[in-house]
């Protein structure tokens, strides 16, 4: 369990936990879940019972990519940080100085996301499901590697936006910060 110091205009660090790399794999997975089934459910829906033939394609594209696209975004916006992913497994995204992240940074962070969109992939290389198979792979494997290698588990544009995910239920207690002792001989 890694921990964060924010250190606060009052000479006061507050500590964060670091959510751990099994969180927010588990989260993104829930994430991409909502989102098969969303693609699956509206599909079903525009294709099997509206009978949409390839005419509408462009309606295909604004009914279902759209929302598929912006989700992270949009639920990272509305809910403080957390997708629904993020919200089961309790972990949030937070900027690196303690607060919530403004609008810039979910947008940065957001935007560097292009190389896990492997789903979207799969649209343009409609003939070859390997290749976007491929794609959603070398992906994954970059972001893998990008948390593992940083200090604060982030990924790129985590790094870029200047935020990172963070464990919303901490195991401190009040205990461990009423009654600490503090050093006065350097205090200013």
């Amino acid at each position: 369990m890694s921990i964060i110091q924010i250190p606060t205009n009052f000479n006061i660090d507050i500590e964060f936990e670091i959510a751990e790399f099994h969180k927010r794999l588990l989260a993104y997975l829930i994430d991409l879940t909502i989102l098969i089934l969303y693609l699956v459910g509206m599909l079903y829906i525009l294709i099997g019972s509206l009978q949409l033939k390839e005419d509408y394609i462009g309606m295909l594209i604004l009914v279902v990519m759209v929302p598929m696209l912006f989700y992270s975004l949009l639920t990272e916006l509305w809910m403080n940080g957390q997708t629904i992913g993020k919200k089961i497994m309790r972990i949030r995204v937070i900027s690196l100085d303690g607060g919530e992240a403004n609008l810039a940074q979910y947008l940065t962070r957001w935007f560097l996301r292009f190389y896990e969109w492997g789903f979207i992939m799969f649209f343009f290389f409609y003939g070859s499901l390997s290749l976007g198979f491929l794609i959603l792979f070398i992906g994954g494997v970059a972001s893998v590697i990008i948390i593992s290698i940083t200090t604060k588990n982030q990924r790129l544009g985590d790094m870029a936006g200047g935020t990172v995910v963070v464990n919303t239920r901490s195991a401190l207690t009040l205990a461990d910060t009423v009654f600490m002792q503090i050093d006065t001989s350097s205090y200013k």
